[in-house]
């Protein structure tokens, strides 16, 4: 292995390629774990190792392999849990124990600690069976939401707007809670989503980028993120609502230092927080962030890992530029090729493209965020100018499924 810093990245997918790619800007040296060889950031570290991001004991064993100084991962909860508990017992530096990280994915568990500080939650309950969900609708009322009690990407997150829509939602949900942690149903929450990314530092969440949450439309699945957009549409009195509900929902957690995401339903009457996750955004919520204000919330991660407190306390933002992420969805069958490519990377304020599918992958329906194909970051001298390059970069990108274009 490479001399000099050296950090084992857990995952190789679209969550960790900024992490990756913030690395190799700072010349560290990336050891990346993961059961698919051919993910898309398996190709950009310096080492690959063949192991799962779901199981802590495989990634002990591949830390020690690598001779890697530092662990750290990003944007998946999945590689979070298990990072965290390698850290531990490894004796790694990292920035949340395994307890915090359990309140912040554990939905339950997570609005027990909202509702402890005094926050607006949406009103909820836990189920094991079927007939707790029945009852739970007779009680509360229609439309609700379903979704696992411990899960993310939206998988298994479903709207249900008619008593015969429930149990078929209810075992879906069920299916993809990570552990049997059994489902939740929730009241739906009527408002403006956006995404709050920020570091927190001494205990307090500092705000680095507020983004419009735009979500890929239906209900089953529901709130795929289809774009991440700065600045936001709303004014200044709502964001600065969302925001502090962020900096509640945070202290409420527990968490103490490093990244938090979180998604927050804002309007004239309440901010209420849908979730706080313990990590950066999955969606190149960070990426966005280092375009628009200029911080670079991997290396401070990186920081973490190293151990090197000028790493991570290291830059500070500057006034506002227009960016956002946009992202692929597929078109189910055989994909056959892909064109357009280099004529979408060559708009202007096209900052990265990335199609993550190949000539002759089977192509799945939209069913969660995994299911995503590519993304598109962007930068303009206007909000609209953005959306408008984003548009324009995406009308090119041809798929080729089964004989046919897209």
């Amino acid at each position: 292995m490479s001399k000099g810093r050296h950090v084992l990245i857990v995952g190789c997918g679209f969550p960790q390629l900024g992490l990756i790619r913030a690395a190799r800007r700072l010349g560290i040296v990336t050891t990346g774990i993961d059961l698919n060889p051919g993910a898309v950031g398996a190709a950009e570290v310096d080492h690959f190792l063949h192991a799962s991001t779901g199981d802590s004991a495989a990634i002990c064993a591949a830390f020690r392999e690598s001779k890697a100084e530092g662990i750290a991962t990003s944007g998946s909860e999945l590689a979070l849990t298990t990072t965290a508990h390698a850290a531990e017992r490894l004796g790694l530096p990292f920035y949340a124990d395994t307890e915090t990280v359990h309140r912040c994915q554990a939905k339950d568990a997570m609005r027990a600690c909202y509702r402890a500080a005094g926050l607006e939650v949406p009103f909820f309950e836990s189920c094991t069976e079927i007939e707790q969900a029945f009852d739970f609708i007779e009680r509360i009322g229609l439309p609700v939401v379903v979704k696992p009690a411990n899960g993310w990407g939206q998988r298994g997150v479903c709207r249900v707007d008619s008593r015969e829509q429930l149990e078929y939602a209810f075992h879906k949900a069920l299916k993809y809670s990570h552990r049997g942690g059994g489902v939740v149903l929730e009241t739906c929450i009527s408002g403006s989503e956006v995404s709050v990314n920020g570091w927190v530092e001494n205990g307090e969440l500092v705000s680095y980028c507020v983004t419009d949450r735009e979500v890929f439309a239906g209900h089953d699945p529901l709130g795929v993120m289809r774009s991440e957009i700065t600045p936001s549409s709303l004014d200044a009195a709502l964001i600065n609502k969302a925001v502090l509900v962020a900096q509640q929902g945070a202290k409420a957690l527990g968490l103490l230092r490093g990244p938090c995401y979180s998604q927050v339903a804002v309007s004239q009457e309440r901010a209420v927080l849908f979730e706080t996750a313990a990590r950066l955004g999955g969606g190149f919520d960070a990426d966005v962030t280092r375009l628009a204000c200029g911080v670079d919330l991997y290396a401070r991660l990186l920081g973490i890992a190293l151990q090197d407190e000028a790493l991570e306390s290291s830059g500070s933002a500057h006034a506002l530029k227009p960016a956002l992420v946009r992202f692929l969805a597929p078109r189910p069958g055989f994909l056959q090729a892909i064109e357009g490519i280099e004529r979408a990377r060559n708009v202007a304020g096209v900052e990265d493209l990335a199609i993550y599918a190949r000539a002759g992958d089977f192509l799945d329906p939209l069913q969660f965020a995994a299911k995503r194909i590519g993304h598109i970051l962007v930068t303009g001298s206007s909000r609209q100018q953005a959306i408008d390059r984003a548009d324009e970069a995406e009308r090119h990108i041809r798929l080729i499924v089964q004989g046919n274009k897209s």
